[in-house]
C-alpha cells in the first residue's frame, strides 16, 4: 500500500506542469553552480600550484646576501583549496589565501577576494551547497505543502483513508513519493559533481575523498529528510494550503536566512574580537615589555653573562660562537611566547563563535549543516587554522636554519660580531630550507570537531518525524 500510494504521489507531482519548471530551473542552477565552481576551483588550483613554485624559486634565487637579510626578504604560502572546494567555498573568500613568512613577525594571510566585492556580492557564491542549503528546502515545501491539506480542501482525503489506509501509511507514502522526485533531481548534482571531482586529479587529501563525498551526501539527506517531514507535518496539522504555506515558508526564511545572521550578531556579542588596531599594538607593547616582564634587551644581556661564564671568556673575539647569530635567533625566540598567546587569543574567539553558531543551530537546521559541508570540503575555519599554524611552524624552522648557519660558519671563520664583516649565502645555502608543503588534519580530526552537528541534524530529523507522526494522528475521516 505504501509502494502505491508513492507511485501515485511521484507520478502526480512529476504530471505536473509547475513541477516540469520548478525541476527546469533547480537541475539547471544546481549544474551552473558546479561548472561555474569547478571552472573557478581549477582556475585557483592552477595559481596556486604556479605562485608557490614562483616563490620557491624566488627564494633560492634572491641573490648572493647575508643569510639572515635572506630570512627577511622572505618566502610565501599559498593556501591549497580543500578537495571539495568547488561545491562549498565555504570562508575562502574572507580568511585569505596567501601568507607572507619573514623574520621577526608573524602575518595574517592575504588575499580576500570578498574586500573587491561589493555587499552584494559578499552575500554569498552561487554554490552548489547554497542550491541545496536554501532551493533544496524550498522545491520539498512547494511540491509537499497540498500533500495533506490540499486533499482536505479538494476532498479527496476522506476517500482516501475511507478505502482502509491508516495514517502512517499515508504518511509513508506521501514522503516516499515526494523524496522520490525531489533525489530525481537532485541526483544530477551527484553525476554532475562525480564528473568534477573524476577531473580535478589526485591531491594529498584523495584517499579520504569518497568518505568525504559520502558523509556530506549524507549530510544533506538528512537535512532534506528534516523539510521534508515538516512539511508534511504542517500540511496534515495545517486547515488549508494557504496556511500550511505562509508557515513553511516563514520557517524556511527564519531557518535560511534570519537565523544564521542572528547567530553570528549573537556568537561576536558574546565571544567579542579586537579591533586591529589595538590588537596589533598590544602585541607590540607585549613584545617590548617582554612575554615575561622582563625586555629583550635586557634578557639577552642576562643570557649573555651566562655564555661568557659557560666558555670562560671575557670579550666576543674569545667566544667560539658567534654571538650575532645566537642575539638573532634569541630575539626570534622570545616573541614566540607573545604571538601564541595574542594569535590563540584571537583564533580562540573565532573558534568560540563558531561553536556558539553550531549550538543555536538546536533552532534552525541549516546552522550545523552548513558547518559540516564547509568541514568535509575542507574550506571551514579549522582548516584555514591550520594552514596559518603551519605556515609560522615553517617560518620559525626557516629562520632557525639561516640563523644557525649563520652562527657556525661566521665561527669558523672566527668573524666577531661587531666587527664589520659579512657572511655572504648563495642558493646551495638557502636550499636548506625545503619547499612549503601542507597537509591538513585528518578526517578523523573533522569528524571528532563536527560531531556534535551530526547528531543535532539527526535529532532535527528525530523530531520532524516525530511531529509528522502526531501531526497525522490528527487526520480522521469525520474531521473533514
Amino acid at each position: 500500500m505504501i509502494a502505491s500510494i508513492a507511485r501515485k504521489e511521484f507520478s502526480e507531482i512529476v504530471r505536473d506542469g509547475r513541477f516540469k519548471w520548478t525541476a527546469g530551473i533547480m537541475a539547471l542552477l544546481l549544474l551552473t553552480a558546479l561548472a561555474a565552481g569547478y571552472q573557478k576551483y581549477s582556475a585557483y588550483m592552477d595559481i596556486q600550484r604556479m605562485s608557490q613554485d614562483q616563490t620557491n624559486a624566488q627564494w633560492l634565487n634572491q641573490g648572493d646576501k647575508n643569510p639572515h637579510a635572506g630570512a627577511h626578504y622572505g618566502n610565501y604560502a599559498f593556501k591549497p583549496a580543500g578537495p571539495l572546494a568547488f561545491f562549498d567555498n565555504g570562508i575562502n573568500n574572507y580568511a585569505g589565501t596567501a601568507l607572507f613568512m619573514e623574520a621577526h613577525k608573524q602575518n595574517f594571510a592575504i588575499g580576500r577576494p570578498a574586500t573587491d566585492q561589493s555587499s552584494i556580492g559578499r552575500f554569498g557564491d552561487l554554490s552548489g551547497a547554497m542550491i541545496l542549503q536554501l532551493l533544496m528546502p524550498l522545491l520539498i515545501i512547494f511540491l509537499g505543502f497540498t500533500a495533506f491539506s490540499g486533499e482536505r480542501e479538494s476532498g479527496t482525503l476522506r476517500q482516501v483513508l475511507s478505502m482502509g489506509v491508516s495514517n502512517r501509511q499515508l504518511l509513508w507514502g506521501k514522503a516516499l513519493g515526494i523524496g522520490g522526485v525531489v533525489l530525481l533531481i537532485v541526483g544530477l548534482c551527484v553525476v554532475a559533481g562525480g564528473l568534477a571531482l573524476s577531473l580535478t586529479g589526485p591531491s594529498t587529501e584523495s584517499e579520504s575523498l569518497g568518505a568525504r563525498v559520502t558523509l556530506m551526501a549524507l549530510s544533506y539527506v538528512l537535512y532534506g529528510g528534516i523539510f521534508l517531514f515538516l512539511t508534511l507535518a504542517v500540511s496534515a496539522w495545517a486547515r488549508n494550503a494557504r496556511t500550511a504555506l505562509m508557515v513553511l515558508i516563514g520557517f524556511w526564511a527564519f531557518a535560511g536566512f534570519l537565523a544564521p545572521k542572528a547567530a553570528v550578531e549573537i556568537s561576536k556579542a558574546i565571544h567579542p574580537t579586537p579591533a586591529f588596531g589595538k590588537w596589533m599594538a598590544d602585541m607590540r607593547s607585549h613584545q617590548m615589555r617582554g612575554f615575561d616582564g622582563v625586555p629583550p634587551f635586557v634578557r639577552f644581556e642576562q643570557e649573555s653573562r651566562e655564555i661568557f661564564a659557560e666558555y670562560g671568556a671575557e670579550s666576543i673575539a674569545e667566544l667560539p660562537v658567534y654571538v650575532g647569530a645566537l642575539r638573532l635567533q634569541k630575539f626570534e625566540e622570545y616573541d614566540f611566547p607573545v604571538f601564541e598567546q595574542h594569535y590563540g587569543q584571537l583564533r580562540d574567539s573565532y573558534t568560540n563563535q563558531r561553536r556558539l553558531q553550531d549550538r543555536i543551530g538546536i533552532v534552525a537546521p541549516t546552522l550545523p549543516l552548513r558547518s559540516l559541508s564547509m568541514a568535509l570540503a575542507g574550506t571551514d575555519l579549522i582548516r584555514h587554522v591550520n594552514f596559518a599554524d603551519a605556515a609560522e611552524a615553517y617560518r620559525r624552522d626557516m629562520v632557525l636554519k639561516v640563523n644557525n648557519y649563520l652562527g657556525e660558519a661566521a665561527a669558523s671563520l672566527n668573524t666577531g660580531y661587531g666587527g664589520g664583516n659579512v657572511l655572504i649565502a648563495d642558493e646551495a645555502i638557502f636550499a636548506m630550507v625545503p619547499p612549503f608543503r601542507f597537509d591538513s588534519r585528518g578526517l578523523q580530526a573533522t569528524l571528532a570537531e563536527h560531531a556534535g552537528n551530526f547528531i543535532a541534524l539527526m535529532l532535527w530529523l528525530a523530531a520532524a518525524l516525530g511531529l509528522a507522526l502526531w501531526s497525522v494522528q490528527r487526520l480522521k475521516v469525520e474531521e473533514d
